[in-house]
């Protein structure tokens, strides 16, 4: 037997808290309970059944709309495992080739039932597949949307019927695609998945072009610093002139293909002139005014016979002084002549180190009397002379030797360096220089070279052992 509280709460149901939400359970047992209740009056029996209802019918769209968005979930990640498996199946061997972005424009084509597929640089349409007759407008209305929003990476335009995207990929700055459909076939949510991933494929691709033109363009300058590296040292005298009374070493080792150090010989009226020289700078550039330098120290040694260093020097300045104004450079410069009778030395020293001159065993630097050729014109030098006997020598070398570092970053140095030709000044001209490359190979312990090395050592040859 119901009680009188049980009675009143089924009685009176309008009184129990109506902003109490109900789950989907307790509304069906609530329906299910004024359905059978016999004491329920009908209008009240039915506004009960009417709520449970909607309640069970909140719940049940709910569930609906819960099914809508894991379906369309499904359906946009299998899009896009489609449009991956159908993009990996494109055919990429001629990867980093116009002909792999035209084949994938058109696989892009089909796969979005579009009716033009653009692919823009800037501004400009660097290919397309579909209608060809609609292009141009196609490509102004894609001209548009990127001027109004370069940076976006996907929208649609046009009334939905295009889709405009920018390729996120560093390498391909300024590139963008775009879609087109019939205005009664526009794009909708779930076209932007199967987008994203051609986009995806296009970028990749692109920068694989970018990469392998680069790496042609590289690999063509390479080729030509080679060849010009090969042609610039080609006019550096392999050899220095024999003599009967002279000893003399050359060799130089370019840090680069193309180099800037260089020592060129000439031989006249039983005196041989020689230069030893470094134009600021690597690379190209200082390979090719090396090569000027070299065959006009030839032609100042050849008009010379009479032995004036300081007219050489002379000259030799105002044949290069433009070229290397013009260029912005300069070379550091020891040019001169030895008697091979007597062995006296004369030289003009423009900048240039290290030059040591060993007499009675002891190094000596012979200091710079002008700056560098290429920085002041006119400037008369100073002529160093002596003469070499006994075990004297004259070392003549570049700044890549004295400059070279070791794992530690310490240099060579100069004090080592003079060290170094006064303890094997005794020795053959050959050996010396010899002793100098080993040393400064040793020092540096496969620290690549900075800089070019050049090494120039002239001795009497009647007193060498």
């Amino acid at each position: 037997m119901t009680s009188s509280r049980q009675a009143s709460q089924v009685n009176h149901p309008e009184r129990t808290d109506a902003a109490r939400p109900l789950s989907a359970d307790a509304a069906i047992e609530l329906l299910l309970t004024a359905a059978s209740c016999d004491r329920l009056s009908p209008p009240r029996s039915t506004v009960a059944a009417h709520r449970a209802a909607a309640v069970v019918r909140g719940a049940i769209r709910d569930l609906e709309s819960l099914q809508a968005a894991l379906t369309e979930a499904l359906v946009a990640s299998q899009d896009r495992l489609l449009a991956m498996k159908t993009i990996a199946k494109v055919d990429f061997q001629g990867v980093a080739s116009d002909e792999a972005i035209g084949l994938l424009l058109g696989r892009a084509l089909a796969l979005t039932d579009a009716s033009a597929v653009l692919l823009l640089q800037a501004d400009t349409v660097v290919d397309a597949a579909g209608d060809a007759s609609a292009v141009e407008v196609c490509a102004e209305v894609a001209r548009q949307a990127i001027a109004q929003g370069p940076g976006e990476l996907l929208r649609t335009v046009a009334g939905d019927s295009a889709i405009v995207g920018s390729l996120d990929v560093d390498i391909t700055t300024g590139w963008h695609v775009a879609y087109f459909r019939p205005t009664d076939r526009p794009f909708v949510t779930t076209d932007i998945p199967l987008v994203e991933a051609i986009n995806s494929a296009l970028g990749v691709l692109l920068a694989f072009n970018e990469t392998h033109r680069r790496e042609q363009v590289a690999a063509t300058v390479a080729r030509e610093h080679e060849l010009a590296s090969v042609l610039a040292q080609s006019v550096i005298t392999d050899a220095p002139p024999t003599s009967a009374t002279l000893d003399i070493f050359a060799r130089t080792e370019p840090a680069s293909l193309a180099g800037g150090d260089f020592y060129v010989f000439g031989q006249t009226n039983e005196a041989i002139w020689f230069a030893v020289g470094d134009v600021a700078g690597k690379g190209l550039p200082a390979a090719i005014l090396m090569t000027r330098a070299v065959t006009t120290c030839r032609a100042t040694f050849l008009s010379h016979r009479g032995r004036s260093v300081i007219d050489a020097y002379a000259q030799l300045e105002d044949e290069l002084f433009d070229h290397l104004d013009d260029a912005g450079l300069f070379v550091t410069l020891v040019m001169g002549f030895v008697c091979e009778g007597s062995g006296t030395v004369s030289l003009v020293n423009a900048g240039h180190s290290p030059v040591v001159h060993v007499h009675d065993g002891i190094a000596s630097a012979v200091p710079a009397s002008l700056p560098p050729t290429g920085i002041v014109r006119h400037r008369v030098p100073a002529l160093s002379t002596f003469t070499l006997r006994g075990d004297d020598c004259l070392v003549m070398g570049s700044d890549g030797l004295v400059e070279q570092a070791d794992p530690a970053e310490a240099m060579f140095g100069y004090d080592r360096f003079d060290a170094l030709c006064q303890r094997t000044h005794a020795l053959p001209a050959s050996r010396i220089g010899d002793s100098v490359f080993d040393a400064v190979a040793e020092f540096a312990a496969g620290t690549p070279a900075s800089d070019d090395s050049t090494l120039v050592v002239v001795k009497h040859r009647g007193t060498a052992s």
